[in-house]
């Protein structure tokens, strides 16, 4: 039983069974009539028949049209006539019943009756096109144009669908009467006043006339047209006068197409259309000049669309400004107005619009002051932007501030300028700020207010390296060593405390012996070169340059003796690196290999070894070459775990130093280890 319901069934199965359940259709008798009282006797019997059920049912209009098709299969046209219009007078709407009649009258060759028939249709039933159309077809082929064109007559005066015109105009063309189909569609345009109806007396005057009556339509298309205050057809309208100007340019009349186009605008000025269609037109028929003020107009016009929709699209903005900026003159002031008026940007956050927006602020005070120079209006326009626009408490714009004290200063205002940026370092104080007021009050030679702004700027912002190393070399320029001096010594000494990076450390201490080689003071330079190691033993590099600056620079004995030879006090040293010189670099050598050594860093004591070499290449003699030559590591290549080559060194003085010291953080790895065993 389960197995029963849970079987499939498939769709040939139900199929199959449908197949075999079917109904045979038992074909209908055959009626087979030998003699005239049959066929009397058959005709009766069909005839009560049909009655009977017209009797029960009169507004069958199928069985009405059978019964009459019945008696035209008898060849009885009189008792077919009369059951046609029996049928007529129950129900003389419907169509089907007035076609078969009329298909009966014609099969049989009865015109006169078929002519008549659809005399009382069109008639009775005026606004059926079939009707109509059944009456002209029959017309035509019998070549009653007569007839045919005073149907048509009286079918338009009834002011049918376009589709009664249209069939009107072709009826007319068949015949090659142009005039009559010109009256056709002179009334048409009345009785159908729409731009589709012009375009089709348009497309026949193009066709069969010239150009003189292809222009008298459009004109009077265009005209009558205009004289409807109908928006809705306004889109229409202006598609026609596009074609119009189109069909001009095309007679080559460009004058008339560029007037045409003028008026239209002129008109419809905020229509789109109408002016890309000119440019358009421009690019091709017209000069280099009206095609290049066509394609202005037009981004310009696409410009203030989009600034409709999005008033603070500044990129926008800023297209726009360029455009009207380099073609406009006359509208520069108000559109730069424009830009900035009640469009600023509603974050309470720093973001990419508010500098878009600051830099269109920066556009209109520069055209301002350097185009207009109109100082009070500048100067009223750079308090409004910073005394109510810009929300300093959240953010503010170094670039703004450092503007309006220029701008003052330029009016001769040095006191005024000094206030600006005083205020913006209490209220919102930037790195940007303090560097622009740095760099002014240098430009104005008052050092010691500069002074007092580097002081506060180390104190805003301690952590910028650069803020100390300028106001160290500040002091070098200036020609107080001793300042300078102290600047470093104070930013080296404090650097912990400062928290400097070890980006800026380096930094730091690169500049500050570089400060100490300038002064000639090479052994400070050297102090701080073992302070640059003792921060940074693990850096290699460092270990070679001190080596090098070793080799380069005299010692304090050498620098005294040259010092004894010179002539004059203002000539430069001029040294040659001495035995002396190269020993003191091999001593550094020697210290960074024992302390990679001790520290186990093989890869930097092989970099240690390769500059000692390449040292030793230049400045040693062959036994020293060779001798550091016997020293240099070897690489090693060994098969390590999961079959992964490693690399490693393996260094000649190891293999002869027996006093090595052990490995103490090889040591304690191995007595962790160890411990750990024993804890298992």
């Amino acid at each position: 039983m389960d197995d029963e319901v849970n079987k499939q069934i498939s769709a040939e199965q139900i199929l199959k069974e449908v197949y075999e359940r079917r109904k045979v259709v038992k074909p209908s008798t055959k009626v087979d009539i030998l003699d005239l009282e049959e066929l009397h006797e058959y005709q009766r019997r069909k005839r009560s028949e049909y009655e009977t059920y017209l009797k029960r049912n009169r507004l069958d209009m199928g069985q009405w049209i059978r019964y009459a098709k019945f008696e035209v299969e008898q060849h009885d046209m009189r008792r077919a006539r009369s059951i046609f219009e029996r049928a007529l007078l129950v129900d003389n709407g419907y169509i089907p019943l007035w076609i078969r009649y009329i298909d009966t009258e014609l099969k049989s060759k009865f015109i006169n009756h078929a002519r008549n028939l659809l005399d009382r249709a069109i008639n009775t039933l005026p606004r059926v096109d079939k009707l109509w159309y059944k009456y002209l077809l029959m017309e035509e082929s019998l070549g009653n144009i007569s007839i045919v064109r005073s149907l048509f007559t009286k079918w338009t005066s009834l002011e049918p669908h376009p589709n009664a015109w249209d069939s009107f105009v072709a009826f007319e063309v068949r015949q090659e009467n142009f005039e009559n189909a010109r009256d056709v569609y002179s009334r048409y345009v009345l009785v159908h006043p729409m731009v589709s109806t012009w375009r089709k007396w348009v497309q026949f005057e193009t066709t069969y006339g010239d150009v003189d009556t292809v222009r008298k339509v459009y004109s009077l298309a265009v005209d009558t047209l205009a004289s409807f205050p109908d928006k809705e057809r306004e889109d229409d309208l202006i598609s026609l006068i596009i074609s119009f100007a189109t069909w001009e340019s095309a007679q080559q009349e460009y004058e008339r197409c560029r007037a045409l186009y003028d008026i239209a605008i002129e008109k419809w000025p905020q229509r789109d259309e109408l002016r890309n269609s000119l440019v358009h037109f421009e690019k091709k028929f017209g000069n280099i000049i009206s095609a290049e003020e066509s394609v202005i107009h037009k981004r310009k016009r696409s410009y203030e669309e989009r600034l409709r929709e999005s008033p603070r699209d500044y990129d926008t903005w800023w297209l726009y400004l360029d455009l009207v900026q380099a073609y406009f003159q006359p509208q520069v002031l108000e559109t730069l107005k424009k830009s900035v008026s009640s469009n600023e940007p509603t974050a309470s956050v720093k973001n990419i619009a508010w500098k878009q927006y600051i830099y269109l602020w920066i556009r209109l005070l520069t055209f301002v002051e350097l185009e207009m120079s109109n100082i009070e209006c500048c100067r009223g326009l750079y308090k409004r932007l910073v005394d109510h626009l810009i929300p300093h408490k959240q953010f503010t714009f170094s670039k703004v501030w450092l503007m309006y004290a220029n701008f003052e200063i330029r009016q001769g205002n040095i006191d005024t300028a000094r206030k600006i940026l005083g205020r913006s370092l209490g209220t919102c104080p930037k790195v940007k700020t303090f560097r622009g007021y740095i760099e002014l009050e240098i430009k104005l030679k008052q050092f010691d207010r500069v002074r007092k702004i580097y002081e506060k700027f180390l104190e805003f912002n301690p952590l910028k390296v650069d803020t100390w190393v300028n106001y160290a070399e500040l002091e070098e320029n200036l020609g107080d060593e001793d300042r300078c001096r102290a600047i470093y010594d104070l930013a080296i000494s404090n650097a912990d405390a400062i928290g400097f990076s070890k980006d800026s450390m380096i930094f730091l201490m690169q500049r500050s012996i570089e400060f100490e080689t300038d002064e000639e003071e090479f052994g400070r330079a050297r102090q701080l070169f073992d302070k640059y190691i003792q921060m940074n033993e693990n850096l290699p590099q460092l270990w070679i340059t001190y080596a090098l600056y070793e080799s380069s620079n005299p010692s304090e004995g050498q620098l005294n003796s040259l010092r004894e030879n010179l002539i004059d006090d203002d000539d430069e040293l001029n040294f040659e690196a001495t035995d002396e010189n190269i020993v003191r670099a091999r001593e550094v050598f020697e210290r960074a290999l024992k302390h990679f050594k001790r520290t186990d860093h093989k890869e930097n004591r092989a970099v240690i070894y390769e500059a000692y070499k390449s040292f030793e290449d230049n400045h040693g003699s062959d036994e020293d070459r060779q001798a550091i030559g016997k020293r240099m590591p070897r690489l090693i290549r060994e098969q390590g775990p999961n079959a992964i080559e490693q690399e490693s060194y393996e260094f000649p003085d190891d293999e002869h130093d027996n006093s090595k010291e052990p490995n103490v953080s090889k040591f304690l790895a191995l007595a962790k280890k160890w411990n750990e065993s024993q804890q298992a």
